[in-house]
């Protein structure tokens, strides 16, 4: 007995010898110790001894270096490595033109040393990011939102006032609540996997939660976060809706979130109608400035006017009514930075870093349409849609195609807090995706993949003899 012991031991040694990611060691040898230990029972009720059954088990696996090299292959972390890359161009692009913006002469000019140290932090947060096992956090869905939801709240009461925003202010540190959009849409993607198969009223208990997270932002008047935060939730659910993730009826939980939408638009266009300052920026937007070129709408003309006169190629000399642009365009280092660019490095630079912003989304989309686990897939989903929906935006916004909000271009815009979390948001995807091979698909999208000798889906390791 245990000598047989001692073969079966030493032939899953030989397995997982070849197999370099060893966390896995123990849940593969565990899987294929159980296979072995049936087939070597299946072959003792046949007559058999049971060294001979043991033998005959093992001989009937293959050959223990080939699987495990089948297993490597199968089982080893994956790297997204154009995500990495075009993060890699987009942000030194931005360290191109926050290098040139601390040249200012204005009180626009940046701390280029600042710039780097945030810089610095961001990517060690990826890369903490993506060795992180990112299943550790949907048990913590719940405290990370009451947390968070906390701390928003003391913030609300407490914080500093700075440029018409509250900072939480911890020591000589001053933190905008731009972290509140990442770990709300943390926690969201924990209670969505919760919700799996739980039917409407799922789906009213997410809203619910949404909306919920959304008063002290709102309480904060951040408008940019209150629509990103709204969009982020909304891909989530109607994504999960289109799965048939809450089980049910499809067509009525269609129903009721095109109810929701509709009561959205509904308040929100009643709440423009009945602020004037609202409805006088949204008319400013749609003219273009024009209807008020000396108020609100005077950004937007400057806007304009600078993307008019940036060359083909290289620096604009131009100045707009003697002044340069620092002194003449405002926001060139956060809301209307891709202006910056587009005056400070010519227009082809600026058509080239939206068309790497572009392929950026495509290829997050792309990864994220991969991902095999539920809850990994809405965390992809999560981060993908809050990057998305800030790119969008910042771009729209510097060609006057959006109404003028405090929102920020990844890894462009000058911000410690913002460039910190954009790198985050990046580390989760790539850590999502690191371990695509490494944990099982959720049982509602476990497809069995018929004609190979090894899988291993749902956890478990399959190895089919047929």
């Amino acid at each position: 007995m245990q000598q047989s012991k001692n073969n079966i031991e030493q032939f899953l040694y030989i397995v997982c010898e070849q197999i370099r990611y060893k966390k896995i060691h123990i849940k593969l040898s565990d899987e294929l110790r159980t296979h072995i230990y049936d087939q070597k029972s299946a072959y003792m009720d046949k007559g058999l001894d049971e060294e001979q059954a043991t033998k005959k088990a093992i001989e009937e696996m293959g050959n223990p270096v080939i699987i495990g090299e089948q297993l490597n292959q199968t089982h080893k972390p994956k790297t997204e490595w154009s995500l990495i890359g075009l993060t890699a161009i987009i942000a030194i692009i931005g360290g191109i033109i926050m290098f040139a913006s601390s040249k200012f002469e204005s009180i626009q000019a940046v701390s280029f040393g600042k710039y780097l140290l945030f810089s610095v932090i961001g990517v060690g947060f990826l890369i903490g990011l993506y060795f992180f096992d990112y299943t550790k956090l949907k048990k913590l869905a719940l405290p990370i939102y009451l947390i968070n939801f906390a701390v928003l709240f003391v913030t609300l009461l407490t914080g500093h006032q700075s440029l018409g925003r509250r900072l939480l202010v911890i020591g000589n540190v001053s933190i905008s609540f731009d972290y509140a959009t990442l770990l709300f849409i943390i926690a969201f993607a924990g209670f969505m996997e919760k919700s799996r198969g739980k039917g409407v009223l799922a789906i009213v208990k997410v809203i619910g939660l949404a909306v919920l997270s959304l008063i002290p932002i709102m309480a904060l008047h951040n408008l940019s976060q209150t629509i990103i935060l709204i969009i982020g939730y909304a891909t989530l659910i109607i994504s999960a809706v289109l799965k048939g993730h809450f089980r049910g009826s499809k067509k009525l939980q269609i129903i009721i979130i095109s109810l929701l939408a509709f009561m959205g638009v509904a308040i929100t266009s009643i709440a423009l109608t009945l602020s004037p300052y609202r409805f006088d920026r949204l008319i400013t937007f749609i003219t273009r400035g024009q209807s008020d070129p000396t108020g609100g709408g005077w950004q937007q003309i400057q806007a304009d006017k600078w993307l008019s006169v940036s060359h083909f190629l290289g620096k604009t000399t131009q100045t707009i009514s003697g002044y340069k642009i620092d002194f003449a365009m405002p926001g060139l280092t956060s809301e209307y930075v891709l202006i910056n660019v587009i005056a400070a490095l010519g227009w082809i630079v600026g058509i080239v870093l939206v068309m790497i912003i572009a392929l950026f989304i495509f290829r997050m989309i792309m990864t994220t349409n991969k991902i095999k686990n539920e809850y990994g897939f809405y965390l992809s989903l999560a981060a993908c849609s809050v990057l998305s929906t800030q790119f969008i935006i910042s771009i729209l916004i510097n060609f006057n195609l959006f109404p003028l909000m405090s929102v920020s271009l990844p890894f462009i815009s000058y911000g410690g807090t913002g460039y910190i979390i954009s790198m985050m948001l990046v580390g989760i995807i790539l850590s999502v995706w690191r371990r695509n091979n490494l944990i099982g698909a959720s049982p509602a999208t476990v497809k069995v993949n018929r004609g190979k000798f090894i899988n291993f889906e749902d956890g478990k390791l399959i190895i089919n003899f047929k």
